[in-house]
C-alpha cells in the first residue's frame, strides 16, 4: 500500500492505495458521518456486528450513531476509511479520564476485510494517540474472535492478552510498539 498525504479542506486526510490499486481516504470522523455509519452498519454481516458490539444488534440506535460520529478529537477519537464517500472502516479510542490509557475498537466492512485496511487504521490511530500523550491501548475482544487478536498482535509488539471468562482483555504499550508511536 502506498500512502499519500492529501488535503480535504480543513480536515487532514491521507489517501492510500490498496494492493489492487483501490484508493482509500483516511480522515478523522466528522459529525455528518452518522448517516455514513448507519449505511455501514447495514452492510455488515451479523457475525461482524456481534464481534464488534458483543450483541446481535438488528437496528442501530440514533443516539449511538450520533455519539460515535461526535468526538472531541482529544480524549475521544475516530479515524474513518472512506471509499466513494462511504465509510468502510473505523478505528476509535476513548481515553480513560486522568490516565494515559485509552480503550480501542475497530470495525471494517466485511467486503474490505483481509485487505490490510484494519492494520492501517490501527497504526494511524496509534500515531494520533501517541501525539496526544496516550501511552497504552486496551481492547476487549470476544474469545472466539481470533482474527481480532491476530490483528492487534500483528500491529503492536508486546500485547499482553488475558482471557477472562469468554473475553480477551488486551493491554498494548504504544511506546516501542512498532506502530509509529513515539
Amino acid at each position: 500500500m502506498a500512502v499519500v498525504d492529501g488535503d480535504q479542506g480543513p480536515e487532514p486526510r491521507a489517501v492510500l492505495h490498496l494492493a489492487d490499486g483501490t484508493p482509500v481516504a483516511l480522515r478523522p470522523i466528522q459529525p455528518d458521518d452518522a448517516e455514513r455509519l448507519r449505511r455501514l452498519f447495514y452492510r455488515l454481516s451479523p457475525e461482524t456486528v456481534y464481534w464488534r458490539f458483543f450483541s446481535p444488534i438488528q437496528v442501530p440506535r440514533e443516539a449511538v450513531l450520533e455519539r460515535f460520529a461526535r468526538v472531541d478529537h482529544r480524549r475521544r477519537e475516530a479515524i474513518v476509511a472512506v471509499v466513494a464517500d462511504e465509510v468502510v472502516g473505523v478505528a476509535r479510542y476513548d481515553q480513560d479520564v486522568g490516565t494515559d490509557e485509552a480503550d480501542t475498537a475497530i470495525l471494517v466492512e466485511d467486503a474490505w476485510q483481509g485487505r490490510g485496511l484494519a492494520k492501517v487504521l490501527l497504526r494511524r490511530l496509534a500515531e494520533v494517540a501517541g501525539e496526544r500523550g496516550i501511552r497504552t491501548f486496551t481492547a476487549l475482544i470476544l474469545g472466539e474472535n481470533v482474527r481480532a487478536r491476530h490483528l492487534y498482535s500483528s500491529v503492536f509488539a508486546g500485547v499482553d492478552a488475558t482471557l477472562v471468562g469468554s473475553e480477551w482483555h488486551l493491554r498494548i504499550p504504544l511506546e516501542g510498539s512498532g506502530a509509529g508511536c513515539p
